[in-house]
C-alpha cells in the first residue's frame, strides 16, 4: 500500500523496538519506506529523523517512538485525519493509551508535513536548552506561523513491555517534567504495583528523582540514570518475543483499558476524546462521590439559577 509517507521508528533500543516495527509492517507499509533511528541524545534523533524525511521526499514523514504499539489501521486513520489541514499545519499527532498515566495522552507519534521539515530542522534546540526538545521545536514553528494539531484518535498503546532501565529512566524524567502530576502518577502506580512490578520500578525512580540535584537531560545514555538504576537493585528483563502482542491483541487492550478516576483531575475531557455530555456526566458522578447526592442536586440547581439569571440579565435592555 502506498501511503506516500516515510516511516521512522525512533529508538534507544527499547524492548519493543522489533514489535513496533512488525506492527507497522503488518499495516501494509513497505520495508523500503521504514527506517530506524537510534541516535542519542534526543536532539540528534530529531535531526536524523528530519533529514531522512527530507531525503525521501514523501508527502508525510511519520515518526513513532519504539515504545508505541500501533493498533490496526492506525496509520490509515491518522492520514485521514490529516487531510483537512492546510499547508500551514506542520505536524499532526494522535493519542496513545499510556500505561503509566493510566489514560490517553499525547506521546510517541508525530506526523510531519515533509515540505516544512527544512524549516523545522532549523529550530531544534541545543542540548540542555529544553527537557522537551521536540515540543520546543514545534513551539518555535508556531511563532513563525506553522501550527501543530492533536486529533481525537487513539493510535495505540504506550510503554507496555519495556525494559526496567527504560521504565526507571523515563519515570525519573517524569518527576522533572510532570512533578505537578505527582498525585495522579504516584497514586496510579501504588494502586497497581502488587499486580505489576513495572510500577515498583517507576515509584523508585520517581522518588530518586525528587531527591536528585544533578542536571537531567533527555538522553538515554546519561550516566546519572545508569548509576541510579544500578543502585536501585532491580534486575533487567529478558529480550521480548516479537510474537507476544498482535494487532488484534493491541485492539483488545484498548477496548479493555481501565482508566484511573484520578486521571480525570488532570485530563478532564480525556485529551479531547470526550463529548460535553460525557464530561458533564463524569463531573456529576464525581460530585456525588465527593458531596453526596442531595448536596450535588442543590449545587446543580443553584448553578442553573445563576446561569438563568445571567442570561436574563443580558437580555434586559438598559
Amino acid at each position: 500500500m502506498d501511503f506516500n509517507t516515510t516511516f521512522i521508528i525512533r529508538s534507544i533500543g527499547e524492548r519493543t523496538e522489533q514489535l513496533c516495527k512488525s506492527l507497522i509492517l503488518e499495516q501494509g507499509v513497505s520495508e523500503v519506506d521504514l527506517f530506524i533511528v537510534r541516535e542519542v541524545p534526543f536532539s540528534a534523533s530529531l535531526r536524523k529523523s528530519y533529514q531522512i524525511g527530507i531525503e525521501q521526499n514523501k508527502k508525510w514523514t511519520f515518526c513513532v517512538d519504539a515504545d508505541v504499539l500501533l493498533r490496526e489501521r492506525a496509520i490509515e486513520n491518522l492520514l485521514e485525519f490529516a487531510k483537512p489541514y492546510d499547508e500551514s499545519v506542520c505536524e499532526i499527532q494522535g493519542l496513545v493509551l499510556d500505561k503509566f498515566f493510566s489514560g490517553p495522552r499525547q506521546a510517541g507519534n508525530r506526523l510531519y508535513r515533509t515540505s516544512l521539515l527544512e524549516k523545522v530542522i532549523k529550530h531544534i534546540p541545543e542540548e540542555g536548552i529544553s527537557i522537551r526538545p521536540e515540543t520546543y521545536t514545534l513551539q518555535q514553528m508556531s511563532k513563525i506561523g506553522y501550527s501543530h494539531e492533536v486529533v481525537p484518535y487513539i493510535l495505540g498503546i504506550h510503554d507496555e513491555e519495556q525494559f526496567n532501565y527504560d521504565i526507571y529512566r523515563k519515570s525519573f524524567v517524569q518527576a522533572v517534567k510532570h512533578l505537578d502530576r505527582a498525585d495522579l502518577l504516584v497514586t496510579h502506580w501504588k494502586n497497581n504495583m502488587d499486580k505489576d512490578d513495572d510500577f515498583k520500578v517507576a515509584l523508585k525512580a520517581y522518588s530518586d528523582s525528587i531527591l536528585n540535584t544533578e542536571e537531567v537531560y533527555i538522553n538515554s545514555d546519561q550516566e546519572l540514570y545508569k548509576r541510579k538504576f544500578k543502585q536501585s537493585g532491580f534486575k533487567e528483563k529478558k529480550e521480548l518475543n516479537t510474537d507476544i502482542i498482535s494487532l488484534d491483541e493491541v485492539e483488545d487492550k484498548i477496548n479493555e483499558w481501565n482508566i484511573d478516576d484520578k486521571y480525570y483531575d488532570y485530563f478532564p475531557n480525556s485529551e479531547g476524546l470526550d463529548s460535553d455530555k460525557v464530561l458533564w456526566l463524569r463531573r456529576l458522578k464525581r460530585s456525588v462521590e465527593k458531596r453526596g447526592f442531595f448536596q450535588t442536586i442543590l449545587l446543580t440547581i443553584s448553578q442553573l439559577f445563576i446561569k438563568a439569571g445571567n442570561v436574563l440579565g443580558r437580555r434586559v435592555p438598559k
